[in-house]
């Protein structure tokens, strides 16, 4: 199914506009105070203010544990897709067409671990600068 030339130049458009609207959301709430954000978690009392009724006091500390479950459900996955790959390699049975298509699996499961390990490198040196500059965030590794 062909899609015409006049579609194409509209879902390109539509593509921009979204993208567009979703890094100025994004660039929005990493510059809004951190204090406009959410307030510090536990009971709400007041019912004129609003609760955070996530446990992070603040934006960088729940960036920071979607980042760590993150990398723990990836390095589980890490796991499950290597021994699926070498499940795949073994019942290939000599197949070519099946081995080519274990090791490309294996070789893409590879990659994902690399991005996984850039990940943990990248926010461990982020919150070590962090910690060197002497701000107060919860970076624990």
């Amino acid at each position: 199914m062909f899609i015409s030339e006049k579609t194409n130049r509209i879902l390109a458009v539509i593509a921009r506009k979204v993208n567009g609207i979703f890094w100025s959301i994004l660039l929005l709430l990493f510059l809004l105070p951190q204090w406009a954000l959410a307030e510090t978690p536990g009971p709400c009392d007041d019912p004129t203010r609003l609760c955070n009724p996530i446990d992070s006091p603040n934006l960088s500390s729940f960036l920071l544990g979607i980042v760590n479950v993150a990398i723990q459900y990836g390095a589980i996955l890490i796991v499950f897709f290597i021994v699926f790959a070498g499940f795949k390699f073994v019942t290939a049975q000599g197949n070519s067409e099946k081995v080519s298509e274990a090791r490309k699996m294996l070789t893409w499961v590879v990659v994902g671990a690399f991005v996984l390990l850039g990940v943990y490198v990248i926010r461990a040196a982020i919150c070590g600068t962090i910690k060197q500059l002497g701000v107060t965030v919860t970076c624990d590794i």
